[in-house]
């Protein structure tokens, strides 16, 4: 056991043992609540081919880049639910072939870090497809909805700049909705928001702090 213990704490196997390690963490801080799926998510902007910067730049200049972590699935789920599938496979090859080399170096065990980074990214295309088929669900059922003009509860706090989510009582079931405010605005965990905007394109509504007239 000590031995498997040295393995996996080793410098050949830092990376892949401090990302799994952070991948438990998070999604323990997750389950009691104090941060939702999308805390660290990111928004990629599909439509970027298109548009044109005021300095006349285009932004298509990244395209490519959009449309390769559109590919592996990155933008279509939560960040930390495609981390947590490349993690795993990626923390297993690094061990194993540390383990069967004899690598216990740090660079040296970069050199099969890279390669094994590479093939788990692909592993996990594949290995994430069915949550890709399910948040897409929810995206096509949320916009069958009319949520504009209705008063939600936050989950998870907002400001112009960073997303957070609300709760929302639609026909007897409460569903989640990813949310910003106005600027100058923030909301906190537990404050009612009045839903003014769906900015469909961005995968988010604009809101407003809501005060019942007493």
């Amino acid at each position: 056991m000590s031995e498997f213990i040295n393995l996996i704490f080793s410098g050949a196997n830092a990376l892949p043992t401090a990302l799994l390690l952070f991948i438990f963490l998070y999604w323990i801080i997750v389950i009691l609540g104090f941060v939702g799926t999308d805390f660290l998510d990111i928004d990629i902007d599909i439509d970027s081919d298109n548009d044109v910067d005021m300095d006349g730049a285009s932004s298509g200049d990244l395209s490519w880049l959009n449309k390769a972590l559109l590919f592996f699935n990155l933008g279509k789920i939560p960040l930390m639910i495609w981390l947590t599938f490349v993690a795993f496979p990626l923390w297993f090859i690094c061990v194993n072939v540390n383990g069967l080399l004899g690598i216990e170096n740090f660079f040296l065990g970069l050199i099969v870090f890279i390669p094994a980074f590479i093939v788990s990214v692909f592993l996990a295309k594949f290995l994430t497809w069915p949550f890709v088929k399910f948040f897409m669900k929810i995206e096509e059922d949320s916009k069958e909805k009319e949520i504009i003009g209705k008063v939600g509860t936050v989950i998870l706090a907002a400001d112009h700049l960073r997303r957070g989510q609300a709760e929302v009582n639609y026909r007897g079931s409460f569903l989640t909705f990813y949310i910003k405010t106005r600027e100058g605005d923030t909301v906190e965990k537990g404050d009612k928001v009045l839903f003014i905007k769906n900015l469909d394109k961005e995968g988010f509504y604009i809101i407003e702090p809501y005060r019942e007239i007493e």
